[in-house]
């Protein structure tokens, strides 16, 4: 695992299920290009291959640490 996906991490917890996900599910938690920390929340199989579904997390969904918040999000999408 790379160091930059290091920085993301709060708790063991996220950092164990995230490292031990079997692909094509990793990495579920990501940073995006625009720097905007995601997560895979669901796949799907269609004919044009697999498609992901994606949300932007706010909050640790294990120990409840604020990784970032809706002004920081909304800076870093483009409109």
């Amino acid at each position: 695992m790379s160091d930059a996906l290091d920085e993301i991490f709060c708790c063991d917890s996220l950092k164990g299920v995230v490292a031990d996900l079997p692909e094509p599910a990793a990495p579920t938690i990501y940073r995006a290009d625009n720097g905007v920390l995601m997560m895979v929340v669901g796949l799907v199989q269609s004919e044009e291959g697999l498609g992901y579904l994606d949300q932007a997390i706010m909050h640790c969904p294990f120990c409840g640490t604020l990784l970032q918040d809706a002004k920081a999000i909304a800076e870093k999408v483009s409109h």
